[in-house]
């Protein structure tokens, strides 16, 4: 049985992603873990007086939390969902990250599949705030982030961005394969030069992940650096209708350098492609 920890803030967004990891193993027996975080703002805190008023205000944000994943169980059942997925719920005080960061230790989880909302103006952030604080954050468990605006469709394009700089494990691109021998889809290895000549490491790094996908169907792409990486990326996803970019996080990959890019804001939120961030197994 798959496990999957969705954390939700009960937002529309993160409702979205909910519904998408139902139907992303809607023949798949899974238990799905609904999670919800809070705190009290020091600013609450600073206005009570006394110990008692402070126990009411957790106490009342606690309920809260609580009634909220309720509703969400209501809302799934009404859905008539797959008989083989089993819902449990968890509503813990404290830090979103540091509280997902004690589960997937504590806990062994498959996959985190998490909503992010598109920010608007000055406020822009790489895939929302608790979408980029997870992926820095938590280290033992690959994360499913589902954008806005998108929806489940049957997974046939998959796209996997690399650089060939460094030997990838069979436990990190083992969720790419477990995806792709699921739907029978295509992996699609993307790599953006500078120059278009690979390096001796370069050929043997995807020399091994040939070896790694020779079961499912793959291809290599190779493309030039017309503009920005994250712009060569994007056009790629769009004419190969990709379905999930698959990206593997290290010191100095591709996703740590969209994380600190400025550039990456005007393109993740206009994007509908859900991104699956796999963490380096060393």
């Amino acid at each position: 049985m798959k496990r999957v920890l969705i954390p939700t803030d009960f937002s529309d967004n993160s409702w979205n992603a909910i519904v998408y990891a139902m139907a992303l193993y809607a023949n798949i027996p899974c238990e799905f873990t609904l999670l919800n975080t809070y705190e009290l703002k020091s600013v609450q805190l600073a206005s009570t007086l006394s110990s008692q008023r402070v126990g009411y205000f957790y106490d009342s944000v606690k309920e809260e939390s609580q009634e909220g994943l309720k509703m969400i169980i209501d809302d799934i059942n009404n859905c008539r969902t797959n008989s083989a997925h089993v819902f449990k719920t968890f509503s813990k005080q404290g830090s979103f990250v540091e509280v997902v960061q004690n589960l997937v230790t504590t806990s062994v989880f498959d996959m985190i599949v998490i909503g992010t909302k598109g920010a608007t103006g000055a406020k822009e952030l790489f895939l929302g705030s608790n979408a980029q604080n997870l992926i820095k954050g938590v280290d033992h468990c690959p994360v499913l982030v589902i954008p806005e605006e998108s929806f489940f469709k049957d997974i046939s394009e998959l796209a996997f961005a690399t650089d060939f700089e460094r030997m990838y494990y069979k436990s990190e691109v083992r969720p790419i394969i477990n995806l792709a021998e699921y739907y029978d889809a295509r992996v699609r290895m993307i790599h953006v030069y500078d120059d278009p000549k690979l390096s001796h490491v370069q050929r043997y790094n995807s020399n091994s992940l040939e070896q790694y996908f020779k079961n499912i169907k793959y291809d290599f792409h190779v493309i030039p650096d017309f503009s920005t990486i994250e712009k060569a990326i994007q056009a790629f996803c769009e004419e190969f209708e990709i379905d999930i970019l698959v990206m593997v996080k290290y010191e100095h990959s591709f996703i740590e350098r969209l994380m600190r890019e400025p550039v990456i804001k005007k393109i993740s939120f206009h994007t509908t492609i859900p991104f699956l961030i796999i963490p380096a197994d060393n």
